[in-house]
């Protein structure tokens, strides 16, 4: 068992806690079944429950029929309690009406963030937000999808210390003798690998700054102490010179770090909804966390992704 909080859940918690939202995390990954999900209900009372899925994680784009029927489930327990259901994740995006006939009031198309953002502003004043970008609803039979953040380094780290990062670590050291945690450092992938389907970023893809990632890891390092990093991109430092741009310090002179790659690996889903754990990923153990030096790159794809193996062919 390698276990790694829903980091993409954590992005978007912490995307409206900065709005002046109050959030609590349910956390599918150590959960036994959907009746856990109950118990935090019953115990949260929240007015919103927001089923936002790890789109950060290869796994959310299999295994959908359970995960599907585990996201109904919860969905009739939440609606059960009163709450306003929204729903955001690849099948829910290819899929929102089926979402929607089972009793989910809103549906987030493609990434989540700020169509989740402008809509609990809408619900907060009693507005009816029909016309909000990237929002399917029963009153918006044709939404329109939003453009993607672009400028990743805007968004504020995950919310980690909603996670019971004691547990995590315990299970961690128990089983494979260090701790490790998740981080991503771009979102989406160019390729058109004909098993993959895309339905939150398509081929479109963007990254986060060095100095945004290399500021991220050194805060978690500093308020969290893991012993590894483990990378979830698609693809990490396609972008032209990302990896070998090194970030200055404020205090003084450049400093450099470096990363020891690991192997990468494909894991099983466990979790249902809202915690999915990543796929085929290029991990990276912390040495230091002042910057970034060069990484030996650890290459993992599928032979029917030709375009990627040419272009690592050719810049390799």
């Amino acid at each position: 068992m390698q276990p790694y909080p829903p980091l993409g859940t954590l992005y978007a918690a912490s995307y409206i806690r900065a709005r002046g939202y109050e959030v609590a995390l349910f956390d599918a990954m150590l959960a036994e079944s959907e009746e856990e999900w109950a118990k935090a209900l019953e115990e949260h009372k929240p007015k919103y429950a927001i089923l936002f899925e790890d789109n950060f994680n290869y796994l959310s784009k299999m295994c959908l029929l359970r995960m599907r029927e585990a996201a109904f489930t919860m969905i009739a327990m939440a609606k059960k309690r009163g709450c306003t259901v929204i729903l955001c994740g690849a099948d829910a995006t290819d899929h929102a009406e089926e979402y929607l006939a089972r009793g989910g009031d809103y549906v987030l198309l493609g990434e989540g963030e700020e169509t989740l953002g402008e809509l609990l502003d809408q619900l907060s004043v009693g507005a009816e937000p029909n016309h909000l970008i990237g929002l399917a609803s029963p009153f918006t039979p044709r939404p329109s999808r939003r453009p993607d953040i672009t400028d990743l380094d805007t968004l504020p780290f995950p919310a980690w210390d909603l996670v019971d990062i004691q547990k995590y670590e315990a299970i961690w050291r128990r089983r494979h003798g260090y701790y490790s945690m998740n981080m991503v450092t771009t979102r989406g992938c160019p390729y058109h690998c004909n098993w993959c389907a895309k339905p939150i970023w398509g081929q479109r893809y963007n990254s986060r700054s060095p100095e945004n990632v290399a500021a991220e890891m050194k805060w978690v390092k500093d308020n969290f102490h893991p012993d590894h990093m483990w990378f979830a991109d698609d693809i990490l430092g396609l972008k032209p010179n990302w990896i070998d741009r090194r970030p200055s310090s404020p205090a003084g002179p450049p400093t450099r770090s470096w990363l020891r790659p690991c192997r990468s690996r494909t894991r099983r889903a466990r979790s249902p909804v809202w915690t999915k754990r990543p796929g085929r990923r290029l991990g990276a153990a912390i040495r230091s966390l002042r910057s970034f030096k060069k990484i030996r790159r650890v290459h993992s794809f599928s032979p029917n992704c030709a375009q990627a193996a040419a272009w690592r062919r050719k810049r390799f």
